[in-house]
């Protein structure tokens, strides 16, 4: 198995922490628009997943069921409890993840060779940034007005 997809299995077991931990933060968040935003992201990222296990599944790459199960687990465990911290504390945990992520993503998108991986790095840079860049506004909106 090559580098490209021992990376999209990493992805794959990453994605399924994340997805778990937003999955939480979304059913727990008080606040209406950031729990759109959150949603809005797990829906993009869920279709980007399936595409990724569709490029995988027809490449022959095996997805260990167990792998994601344990990912998925840590990703629900750590969710409920930070989400015990309040809703602004999940909205700046989701901040400072999707920065992150998006510096990685937009670093990856270098020079594939395959244009599937090209518009899947793509599709994870838009994801996180969009995310980033809402979050980021959201929470300068509604930050507590000092007197």
């Amino acid at each position: 198995m090559g580098a490209t997809m021992r990376g999209l299995l990493q992805e794959i077991y990453l994605q399924d922490l994340v997805l778990a931990l937003y999955g939480i933060y979304a059913t727990r968040l008080r606040d209406p628009e950031g729990r759109r935003l959150i949603e809005n992201y797990l829906r993009a990222e869920t279709d980007r997943r399936k595409r990724i296990e569709r490029y995988l599944v027809t490449r022959g790459a095996p997805i260990s069921g167990a792998i994601r199960s344990l990912f998925a687990a840590a990703g629900t465990l750590y969710g409920r409890l930070t989400s015990l911290l309040g809703t602004r504390v999940m909205l700046r945990i989701a901040l400072s993840a999707s920065r992150r992520a998006s510096r990685r993503a937009c670093d990856l998108l270098g020079d594939p060779s395959d244009p599937e991986i090209a518009y899947l790095s793509t599709l994870r840079a838009r994801n996180e940034g969009t995310l980033l860049d809402e979050l980021r506004q959201h929470l300068i909106d509604t930050a507590p007005r000092r007197s």
